[in-house]
């Protein structure tokens, strides 16, 4: 995913935790405590004081870190003999998840893992944040080894790039679709073709012009984007891991084999990333139905930001009420 887009995903998974805090719709909220409710409404109001750094947060894995080749990837391949065979579980709300225990033809088959770390990257900033809250809390104002709230919004903010490319397919397979070229960029490029037209963008300042409520000041909406929007104010909102989940690691770990088991379904094993953007559209399922596609993908991601920020927050106001 590029700037923008990570940036975005990000911004939504703010919105996301506001409907879970605000709404009154019972098919969105029911069992969800009213614990999570409350803390859901304390974030968001956190969030509101550094929404300036999305962009810059959300894209520094890239622009800085620059550890693409390794942290934002978990690499499948289908093997007869693979060392794996297992699959585990996800909310049920989570789309790809739902799809792919159903109609995957990969499902259950073995397979082996060829590299990347993104679930060990997504648990240890995860962590991190946790760590400079706790640090926040007990050290005095001014304190010179003390962080500060601007640092650990970045950090949530770095943190959503991680979960996010974990959900773009095409980052947890094997075949050479990694590079950023071919239909890779491409996929890529219409997204960010998509919410770059329909939101307004302060570039100078890189960041958002808001809307009255705080959040990217709609211009021209796109299916996709609309989609998108509809779908994080209704979807159901499930707290927990999912399955035997018990942590960040658990549920990235599960997000990645799900991802990979999207990709070999919206792409034909044969299909060589030497091919256009044109072919694509025609020759895949991706390409044929990209819209929904890519609405389900990017609601997965946004559902699973703000399920993880969430889960970070309320560890860390469990701890300060000891």
């Amino acid at each position: 995913m590029k700037k923008y887009s990570h940036a975005w995903i990000a911004f939504m998974a703010i919105k996301r935790l506001e409907v879970i805090a605000t709404t009154t719709d019972e098919k969105v909220i029911s069992g969800v405590s009213d614990k999570v409710r409350t803390e859901a409404k304390a974030l968001v109001k956190w969030f509101k004081n550094y929404r300036d750094f999305v962009i810059k947060g959300a894209w520094y894995p890239d622009d800085v870190f620059k550890d693409m080749a390794t942290s934002h990837i978990v690499k499948y391949r289908p093997a007869e003999d693979g060392t794996y065979n297992t699959f585990g579980s996800l909310p049920s709300t989570h789309s790809i998840y739902t799809k792919m225990s159903k109609e995957s033809p990969l499902k259950g088959k073995p397979y082996n893992i060829e590299g990347g770390n993104c679930a060990d990257r997504c648990e240890a900033v995860s962590h991190s944040i946790i760590d400079n809250f706790k640090m926040l809390n007990r050290e005095e104002k001014g304190c010179p080894i003390a962080t500060s709230g601007n640092h650990i919004a970045m950090r949530f903010f770095i943190l959503s790039h991680y979960i996010a490319d974990c959900h773009m397919p095409l980052h947890c397979d094997c075949r050479p679709y990694s590079d950023g070229k071919g239909i890779h960029g491409g996929i890529e490029k219409k997204w960010e073709d998509a919410i770059s037209k329909a939101y307004k963008i302060d570039k100078d300042n890189n960041r958002f012009f808001y809307d009255p409520d705080g959040y990217p000041l709609p211009l021209t909406a796109s299916p996709f984007t609309t989609n998108v929007e509809k779908e994080i104010a209704t979807r159901k909102y499930m707290h927990g891991w999912g399955g035997k989940n018990n942590n960040v690691w658990d549920y990235m770990s599960v997000v990645s084999q799900y991802s990979y088991l999207f990709s070999y379904f919206l792409i034909p094993e044969d299909f060589e990333n030497t091919k256009s953007m044109k072919e694509f559209e025609t020759d895949t399922e991706w390409g044929k139905y990209f819209e929904m596609y890519s609405t389900m993908i990017f609601s997965d991601a946004i559902d699973s930001v703000a399920r993880i920020w969430l889960h970070i927050w309320i560890k860390y106001k469990d701890w300060a009420k000891v």
